[in-house]
This record gives structure tokens, sequence and C-alpha cells, in this order.
């Protein structure tokens, strides 16, 4: 009766899309040009029904117009009266239509999906894909295709990156062409590659990654082209729009593809990724993920025991063959008993307000709160709370509800209690890593985070204040703050306030962690307030009810290494290996547990190496798992801590830095060297950047990881090639901007590992403006971290010399030629070069004797004159050696410094745009070395080196004294310069760190304002020249500081930078009463447009006291982009009564 569907529908000719079904009402169809009419056939479902195409006069057959989309309307009536309308869209393409119905890849989806009106499409697949075979469809059979210029059908080679498939389509009547474009992007690749030609390793390394370009931009303008990977150049520019390698500003057009150098890079030949293991095939880049997939030396990570195994006779258990003795000597469950655990069970606060907070107590309940959060977490981009809706954290929150009531009810259920400490810790990662942030309401409620807040802010607000009290400021960086803590402590404990010094103490260790690599991590893991120190109590709890569960042992035993209580940690994880002998998870924190005891492993180096090696194996092959997924792909999502081999456990990349740091000492047979670990390490922990949500803790623990990478890496590059200089002053850089780059809290161990490294920089290429110019920037910041004492009054001066040979080197070779004069005569060069003679000094008086032995053998001879004048020769030669051999050596202790400070530094921040750094930082006590360059003047230092005949080596020898002193005219000989040697370009950074050098503790500052005029002259769009130019004359010239804000090259649309200098030339005319100056209607209304017209509140207030409704209006009209005309504004200026 009332039945109005179709049962069939169907056109002639062609083909309805999609197919046709009795719900789906709407379709459509693509014609070639040459069909006229079109035929509907229908059937309806019930034979009492009837249906009409509307419009047609009765006919099934209708006619379609050339170009154009016809809609055919297809009523259907019920036997009582009910109709349903199905309509067809049917496009009859024109003869000079260029257009494709469709487009399949072999490999991965469309991104959009596919529309013939849409010509831009991405499609990404798996790292391992080499080639991919795109199918275009088209609705006419006279209209060409062609596939990067062949016929469709055959596959296309991908480049390891990025590849750009055009498929242009020409029209049934070749009048028309059109353009479709598939971008094929393979997923990173996720482990470190090694090119035969050692060449292209250096021209194809990105500087950040230290691993092979990934899909390559260039930055425009950039001279030597600075080439970067997309993600990583993407991710640091979020919030800075500076060159990375440069500080120098970003251009709107900023980047450029390099298509061609990725199809370069994934041509080139590679070795296998386990040449280790003997592998020793040789593949271009390109085949390499699908090489490594086949490859029959891939190590087998995915069974319980790979290999051999042995079985022990004690406990009968299976362990790997020839890791017996390490077993029975530490974790023989038989031969070690010993497990118990001092701890009880027993009711936290923290706890007891979770029980108090309601729910089910259900544990299936808690699950599905789980799979809500894991279906909730963002994307890249997407952090912070969600508008309208629960968070993430709010269904963590009552996972962690459920769980506590059931472990209420059944308390000695130890996987209970270990569940609630996987969802405590996931609260953890969610703040962390997503920027989450818990509800006001949930502080009534107890989240278990809530008092960590409270402690932290009273903490921080204490710190703050005592900041202020001793001239840091409110907002001094993470050193400074901790010197002001230093210098309130002493007061207290000098004035008798012992108590309260106390409290100061703790306010200092407590922040003083935060400088620390993972400090934030280990506060968190160690303190009962905050989600993960109590995951911690509850893995305790758990371990404590069931003490042979070798799982339980590893979360404790990993959390004891973050907490930094490796001898507690090392019992648990023997325990846990010796329960499971063949737990790679287990292994490889047994393995950091030995390597991070007070001596190091000792005897177990080769234990630990073999444990960390395996996890190491296993972290990169997870990551290839990983690296095959495509985007469109559902991968499931664990809690954080349920899979420890996530690439985001910053505890992983300890371990892998760890590994390298012992395999450079003792390499071993058939593991990676300690190179491909570090450029493995430096790799995952990039890609981490770009993925991660949140700049939290997490974040900037991959920053140290890849700084400590840079670090060792630049060091082995030194040990290997000393004289290959150029690669050296490369890294170099690369290090420096990495540092400059990062978010990491300023401290003095980051401070000191900049100068270090932009020492480094100079040591290798010493007569290159770009190195001279890092190091003044680096000894700046050295400066501004301590300008009180001894050390930093010598890195100022240090730093002007610096920015004077940087300038003095403009339009000079940059490879070569003669030292500036200005390098001489700073005091860690002078240090330096005593250094190197000590060394050489300590050589020959080594070679000594055993030249004293020969020259006594040949006197015993037949001919003694022959033989006395022979002896010298051969001593000669042999000191000669000597020489040579301490001035390879001469740069071995700067690189341990380096190494040192690399471990326990922190980031040293930048300006906001480009020049030096000018941030404070914390205080460092001058040790003894400091104080000696102090001791003799540089100038006659200097002069000691520079003179003529010691250089020439023409001044006769007549006593052995002049000869000692001969060791320092190094300083002064100039290498050769190479034909093709680039000249050093005419910049600003080094006048604009020169300008901020001499401003520092200078009356007269005449030369810094020529300075300042300098760099606005050659680069006009920095804003910190102008800021600082005008903090020069506002004091005793307002006016001036005006005239330079406005010299400023505004454009038509001001961004928040720009904001600034609007702002203050407001304020300073404004002040000087300057109401009638033009400049003040302009920049009012520039301000009030990127600001707000709040900002302009209480100078309105002002003008309009005044009676200056004239101006008032036009700056009213003008933020509102209207004129004073608009009869809105006249309106507005009405009800002001400005009219």
């Amino acid at each position: 009766m009332d039945d109005a569907d179709l049962e069939k529908l169907s056109i002639k000719p062609g083909s309805l899309t999609p197919k046709f079904h009795v719900n789906t009402t709407e379709y459509s169809a693509t014609l070639p040009c040459d069909v006229e009419k079109l035929t509907v056939n229908c059937l309806t479902s019930d034979s009492n029904a009837s249906y009409q195409i509307l419009g047609s006069g009765g006919e099934r057959t209708l006619p379609l117009k050339e170009g154009e989309v016809t809609i055919i309307k297809i009523e259907v009536s019920a036997e009582d009266g009910t109709t349903k309308l199905y309509q067809i869209h049917a496009k009859r393409l024109a003869a000079r239509d260029a257009s494709l119905t469709d487009i399949k890849v072999s490999s991965g989806s469309l991104m959009p999906e596919f529309s013939c009106d849409v010509l831009q499409y991405v499609c990404v697949v798996p790292s391992s894909t080499s080639a991919i075979k795109v199918t275009p469809a088209i609705p006419d059979k006279k209209t060409g295709v062609k596939v990067c210029g062949s016929e469709p059908g055959s596959e296309v080679g991908l480049n390891i990156g990025e590849t750009g498939i055009d498929i242009e389509v020409t029209s049934a009547d070749a009048t028309n062409k059109q353009v479709y474009t598939v971008s094929v992007i393979r997923n990173w690749f996720s482990q470190a590659v090694t090119f035969i030609d050692p060449k292209q390793a250096k021209k194809f390394e990105c500087p950040i990654t230290l691993a092979p370009l990934y899909r390559p931009v260039s930055v425009s303008g950039s001279d030597p082209k600075h080439i970067f990977s997309e993600p990583i150049i993407d991710e640091l520019t979020k919030t800075s729009k500076q060159d990375p390698l440069d500080a120098t500003p970003l251009d709107v057009e900023w980047k450029v593809p390099e298509r061609a150098l990725d199809k370069e890079i994934s041509s080139a030949i590679v070795q296998c990724l386990y040449s280790y293991l003997g592998c020793e095939s040789k593949i271009k880049f390109a085949d390499l993920g699908s090489h490594a997939k086949e490859c029959a030396s891939k190590p087998k990570t995915d069974v319980e025991i790979p290999g051999d195994t042995a079985t022990c006779g004690d406990c009968s258990r299976k362990v790997l063959q020839g890791e017996t003795d390490w077993h029975q000597a530490n974790m023989c469950t038989s031969k070690h008993t010993s497990r118990e655990i001092k701890h009880s069970i027993k009711d936290h606060s923290w706890e007891k307000k979770l029980y108090q907070s309601g729910g089910s107590g259900s544990e299936i309940e808690a699950k599905k709160q789980i799979e809500l959060y894991r279906k909730s977490l963002p994307k890249q981009g997407q952090a912070g709370r969600i508008e309208g809706g629960k968070s993430p954290l709010d269904y963590l929150h009552t996972a962690a509800l459920n769980l506590a009531l059931t472990v209420k009810q059944s308390p000695k259920q130890a996987s209970l209690h270990f569940q609630l400490g996987l969802v405590l810790e996931e609260q953890y990662y969610a703040q962390d890593m997503y920027g989450y942030k818990p509800e006001e309401e949930d502080v009534g409620q107890g989240l278990a985070s809530l008092s960590l807040d409270a402690k932290e802010s009273s903490k921080e607000d204490d710190i703050q204040a005592i900041c202020v009290q001793r001239g840091a400021g409110s907002n001094a960086p993470l050193a400074r703050q901790l010197q002001a803590i230093d210098e309130e402590y002493k007061y207290l404990l000098d004035s008798g306030q012992s108590g309260k010094a106390d409290y100061v103490q703790t306010l200092y260790i407590w922040k003083s962690k935060q400088a620390l690599q993972d400090g934030r991590a280990a506060q968190a893991a160690s303190d009962q307030e905050t989600p993960l120190g109590q995951a911690y109590l509850k893995y305790l709890d758990a371990l404590s009810l069931d003490q042979n569960n070798a799982l339980y042992n590893v979360h404790v035993g990993r959390l004891l290494l973050l907490q930094g209580k490796p001898e507690e940690a090392l019992t648990r994880l023997q325990l846990a290996v010796g329960i499971k002998p063949a737990l790679t998870v287990a292994r490889f924190y047994l393995g950091l547990a030995l390597a991070q005891q007070k001596g190091g492993p000792g005897s177990r180096s080769k234990e630990a190496i073999t444990y960390l090696h395996d996890g190491l194996v296993y972290l990169l092959e997870s990551a290839s798992v990983r690296a095959e997924a495509g985007l469109d792909s559902s991968v499931d999502i664990t809690l954080h801590s349920e899979d420890l081999w996530r690439t985001t456990n910053i505890q992983l990349f300890r371990g892998c830095v760890t590994l390298a740091t012992l395999l450079r000492k003792s390499p071993q047979d058939k593991k990676m060297s300690a190179q491909n670990v570090f450029h493995s390490a430096a790799l995952l922990a990039a890609q981490n950047l770009c993925t991660l949500v949140s700049r939290g803790d997490t974040y900037q623990s991959m920053e140290w990881i890849l700084l400590d990478c840079h670090s060792h890496l630049l060091e082995m590059l030194q040990q290997k090639e000393p004289g290959n200089t150029s690669w050296i002053a490369q890294r170099c850089q690369q290090l420096t901007a990495m540092i400059r780059c990062s978010t990491l809290p300023q401290s003095i161990e980051i401070l000191q590992l900049q100068e270090k490294t932009c020492q480094k920089g100079v040591m290798a290429q010493p007569t290159s403006s770009q190195t001279l110019c890092q190091l003044g920037n680096s000894q700046l910041a050295m400066y501004d971290n301590d300008s009180s004492s001894d050390v930093g009054k010598k890195a100022l001066i240090d730093a002007r010399l610096s920015y004077r040979a940087s300038i003095a080197q403009e339009g000079k070779p940059s490879v070569g030629g003669e030292l500036p004069e200005q390098l001489k005569d700073q005091a860690w060069w002078q240090d330096k070069i005593k250094e190197e003679e000590a060394k050489k000094a300590a050589t020959e008086k080594a070679k000594a004797p055993a030249a004293a032995a020969a020259a006594t053998k040949t006197a015993a001879g037949k001919a003694p004159a022959a033989r006395g004048r022979g002896a010298p020769a051969r001593g000669a030669a042999a000191a000669t050696r000597g020489t040579a051999a301490a001035t390879k050596g001469a740069a071995a202790p700067a690189r341990g410094a380096a190494r040192g400070a690399a471990r326990g530094g922190t980031a040293a921040k930048g300006p906001a745009r480009g020049g030096a750094a000018t941030r404070g930082g914390a205080a460092a006590k001058p040790g003894p070395q400091a104080k000696t360059p102090s001791k003799a003047s540089p100038s006659s230092n200097a002069n000691k080196v520079t003179t003529p005949a010691k250089v020439n080596g023409t001044a006769p020898a007549k006593s052995p004294q002049p000869q000692q002193e001969k060791p320092t005219d190094t300083g002064k000989q100039t290498a050769a310069v190479p034909s093709n040697a680039p000249l050093n370009r005419i910049t600003y950074p080094a006048r604009l760190g020169l300008a901020r050098a001499l401003v520092r503790e200078a009356k007269d500052t005449s030369e810094s304002q020529v300075l300042y005029n300098d760099v606005i002259v050659m680069a006009p769009q920095i804003h910190d020249a102008y800021i600082e130019l005008a903090d020069l004359l506002v004091k005793d010239e307002p006016l001036k500081a005006v005239d330079v804000y406005d010299r400023f090259p505004f454009p038509e649309e001001s961004s928040f930078d720009d904001a600034y200098l609007h702002g203050e030339v407001v304020r300073l005319l404004m002040k000087r009463e300057q109401f009638d100056d033009a400049r003040l209607e302009k920049h009012m209304i520039s301000w009030g447009r990127v600001m707000g017209i709040g900002c302009l509140e209480k100078y309105v207030e002002i003008l309009d006291s005044k009676f200056k409704t004239k101006l008032l209006m036009s700056v009213y009209a003008g933020v509102n982009r209207k004129t004073v005309d608009d009869p809105d504004m006249q309106a507005f200026f009405k009800f002001k009564m400005w009219l």
C-alpha cells in the first residue's frame, strides 16, 4: 500500500555511481561527449505503484546538453499516495573536457577522496614501497591520458621521500589539457644509513637529524643553500620564523622543494642495514626498505628465544647460548633467592580521595573508559582542552576511580594494583605529551594530580619572590634563578636563620633537578603527589603481592632508574631477567642499570652491551613496523606504560646513548658501530619531535638526546677525520643551531657546551666569519649568565674580539689565510697554544732517552765523526714525528670537556630574531684554571705569537732558549687558501652582536648606535635592531627613538612582532603629548588592528580629555577598516559625543 521504492534503476549507456540500492536516492553518471541521449530504466517494488520522470513528457529517453549536468528526477507513487524521489545527475562531457572519473593507486589511498574538479592529491605509502602503479579512469575512450609522460599501466619508481606523479589528460577533441598530480610520500625511514661514498654522507646529511635528508627543502635566499628535512624544519619554524642555521628571518614563501636532490639521494648506493651481521649487499637507498624486509641476515625479534639456547642446571630455565655464566653469577633464581621488598600496602590520602569520588567499582567499566580515552587522543596540532565535551583526562580519571574501588574490594589481587598504576602513569603522559590540564572542578573530586599543582605553584611563587628580591627578575632563566636561590641561602645562613635556610635549600634542590636531563620526570617519579609517583607506589603494591612476576619487577626497576637509584633498580631487574631470561625489555633495562652504576658496568661491560644492543635491535625493528603503517591504517593504541617499546619512551633513548658510549670504548663483533647507534638515536628523537603534540618534558628530553648525539658524533668526527675541517665546522654549526632552536631551560652547562662547540668550529675554520660570529654569540651569552665574575668579564672581552674578527674577515676567503689578530688575543686561544706546547714538550721529552741510547750505540762504531753527524739527524726526525703526534692530540682535552658538558647541560635560548644571545643564566663558580689567562695581558701574548723572525724561521738559534718559544708561532702561520675557497659574505649578525657587546658595561654608546644603524640598513626586517637602538636613545632623546621605530618597513598587515614597535611609538608620543604628530594616528590604527581596540583604551581617554575628537574618529574608523563617513561610524561618534 505505502511501498514507493524502486526495485531496479539503470541507465543506457553508462552506469550509476554508486551502485543502485533501494534506499539510495542520489546518483551520478559521467558520459562521453558523443552521447546525446540517455535512457532510464525503472522497475517499482510494488506492482501497484507507479513512477514518472518529471519533465520528460512521459518519455524514458532524455536529451543531454554537451558540457552540462542534467538532473533527472524520478518520482515513485505508492498505492496510498506515498511518494519518493530518486535523482540522477548525468554529466555529458564536452569535447574539450579533460577530466578523469577516478584515480586508483596500488598502495595507500588518495587524500582527499577523488573528485574530477580536484587536481592535487597526496598518497602516503609504507617506507618499503619502492614503486607504485597509478591507474587513471577516463570517461571517454577518445580522451588521451599519460602518466609521467608514458602510457598508463606501468609502475612508477618512488624516491625515498616524496615523488610527484603527473597525470596529463587530453580532451577528446585534443584542444584542451589538464594535469592531475599525485604526491606519493613514503613514510620516514627509521634507521641510520651508511652510504658507500663518504662524500655523499656529508652532502645528503640533514643538519638537525644527522640522517639522510627526507623530503628535502631549502630556505629561499640562503647561500650556500640551507637544506633540511621538511618535517623537522616545519617543526622548528612553527613559532620562530627564522632560519635555524643562521637565525635570519624567513620570507613569506621561504620553502623551496628540492625534488632533484631527493631523486639523487634515492639513487645513492648504501650498505645493508645488517652489514654488521655479515650482509654484503649494496643497494640503492630507494630499495633499502624492501631489501631489509627480506634480508637473510635480518635478526629475529619475533620469537621469545632467538638463536641457540642452553638450560640452567640449577633453575632449569632456558638461557641464550653463551650467557649461562652471566645467568648463574647474578640472576639464577635457585642461587639468588633474596627477593624481599621492603614495602607494605597502605591506603594513601590520594587513594582515599579516589574512593570517595564515586564510581561503580567495575573493572569492565574501567576498560571501557580506557578505550574511550584511546579514541579521544588528539593528533599533532590538536593539543589542549576539548571544548564542549570530555577530554581524555576525564576518561582516565573515571577509569582510575573504578579501578581504585576494585582495589579496595580486592586488595590482595596484584593485577588490579598494577592496572591502576598503568592508568595513573597514563595521566602523567596525557598531560605531558598531549597538553591536557585537569578541569577546575576535578580539584574538589580529588584528581590524582591535584596536590602537585598546589605544591609546585607554592614553590614556584617562593622562587619567583626570591629572584625579584635578589634582582634576577620574575622571569629570569633557570640558571639565574638557581644563582639567586643560592645567594639567598648563603645570606640566611650568615644571618643565623638556619630554619629558613633549610627550606631555601630544598627549593634549590627541587629547582636544580629541572636543569638535568629528565629532571622534571625524575621529580614526578619521586613525588607521591604526582600521577607518576602514585603509579610507582601501585607498582610496588603489585610487586609486594607477587614478587615472582617479571613484569612487575621491570616496572619498579625502570622507575627506580628514572628516580636516579640504579643500585636499587639493579636488584629488581636482575630478578626479572632471572625469572624470564629472554624477556627483551627486562634485559634492556638491566643493561641500562649496569651502565648507570657508580663505577660503570666494570667487569660486566660486555654483558651490559649485549643487553642494550638486543633492546636497540628490537626498538629499531618496532620502529620499522610502524613506518610500514600508512596514515589510513588503524594501529592498536595501547597505554604508554603497557608498551615500553614506544619510541616516545625516553629511557630507550638513554639506553641507546649509553650503548653507543660503551661501544666507543670497546667495539664488539656482530654489534652495530657506535656511530650508527648515535645516528639512529638522533633520527628517532627528531622524528618524535615532529609528532609529539605538546612541548612538555618528553619533548625536551628528545631535544637532550639530539644534543647528546650531535656532541658525540662531533667528537668522533674530530678523532676519525681531524683534517676534514669543513665537515667539522659544519657539524659545529649544526650543534650550535640545535642549541639555539631548542626549548630547553637555560643553564651553565649548556652555555659551556655551546662555547666549546663554537671554539671547535673556530679551530677547524679560524678564518670563517660565520664561525667567529657564533663564537662571539656564545661568549656574550656566558657574560650575560654571570656578568659580575672574572669569567663573565673575560667572556665579554673575548666576545667583542670575536665579533670584530668576524667583521674583519668579511670579503676574505673563509678557508685558509692568516689568522685574525683578534682571535690570537683571546684567552682560550692562548690556552690552546700553551697546551699544544706542553704536549709537544712532553712528547719530545719522552723521545729524548731513545735518542740518547741510539747516539751511545753509534759512538761505539769505527767512524765517530760521521756517526756523530748522523745521530742528531735521526734524533731530529724523531722529534718531528713527536711534534706531529702532539699536534694531532692537542684537541683531545677540548673534546672531553665538550662531551661532559653535552651530557650535563641544558640548551641556551638565543634572542627572538637573530644576533647574539642576550638572555642571562646561572652563575658558575670560576675554577682555578679560569683565572690563569688573566695573569698575562692579551697584547703581550699576541706580540709573542706574531714575531716575524719566528714565523719565517730566519732568526739564528744560538742557544736553546729561543727555540723553546718557537712553538708559539703556530698562531701566526698562514694556511694555504684553496682555489675554490668561498669568500666570507658581508652580513649583519656580527654587527648586531658587537653592538650588544659594546653596550654592556660601556658609558659611550656612539659606536653601538652606528652598528645598529648599519644592521638596519643591511637587514631592515630585524626588529631587534630597532628596539635595542631605541632603548639607547629613549632616556635622553625619546623623539629620536620614535624616529628609529618609524623607520621600520611596516607591511600593509602588521604582525604581532610589528605591534610592539607600533605600541612603543604610541607610548612615547603620548607621553610627550605630541598629539598633533602625524605618526600618532598611523601607529594607533596599526596597533589597534593587531592587538584590538582595547589596547588603546587609556590613550583614548587622554585624547578625549584633550578634545582631540578628529584624531579619535580617524583612529576608530581606521581600526575598523571603515571611513569616517561610514553610517555605522557616524552613529558611534554621535554616541561618544564626538560629533
